[in-house]
Formats: structure tokens, C-alpha cells, sequence
């Protein structure tokens, strides 16, 4: 009996390299940390860990863009208005 082999199909001609987005709602790994500001080895930690909202596609790991907006809004920290309130009480006698 002889075993048949299968080769990984080649790129099409024109087949686009880099990160892949639908309209700019979804991300890949790669888009998803360059809009993070994080390393594509620490994104996937985090999916692996499942810190971070994600999709699985065909063995591929998507993001939502909104979903990211929305998880970045909800980690701890200061607001926008909280630090312009603390920046206020804290420069008030000194810029004046």
C-alpha cells in the first residue's frame, strides 16, 4: 500500500500578506497587538489563558475591534475626567 502525501497549497498570485481585517471590525493577532501596544507572543498568552475577548475561525484567532475598545474600558485605572479633576486640584495653585 502506498501512502499519499499532501502538500500545503502554494499563495495565489497577488495574495496579500500582513494582517488580515474585515472592514476594520476584525483583527488578527498581529493587527490586534499592534492596536494594543503588546507583543503578538503576549496576546496569545493571554487568549491561551483567555484574559482577553477572542473569536476562533478555521484555527485562526480573531479579535472584534469593539470587543477590545470595551475590554479596555473596563480594566482598572483612571478615566479621562478623573484625571483632568486630579489635574486640576493638583496644578491649581501652581499654574496661576
Amino acid at each position: 500500500m502506498q501512502i499519499q502525501t499532501r502538500q500545503t497549497p502554494r499563495k495565489q498570485k497577488g495574495q496579500g500578506l500582513g494582517p488580515r481585517t474585515v472592514n476594520g471590525a476584525l483583527l488578527d493577532v498581529h493587527g490586534a497587538a499592534v492596536f494594543l501596544g503588546t507583543t503578538e507572543k503576549t496576546l496569545r498568552g493571554q487568549v491561551a489563558r483567555r484574559l482577553i475577548p477572542f473569536r476562533r475561525c478555521g484555527g485562526r484567532i480573531y479579535f472584534v475591534r469593539s470587543e477590545l475598545e470595551g475590554w479596555l474600558a473596563a480594566l482598572p485605572g483612571c478615566t479621562l475626567d478623573e484625571a483632568k479633576q486630579n489635574g486640576a486640584q493638583r496644578y491649581d495653585g501652581v499654574l496661576r
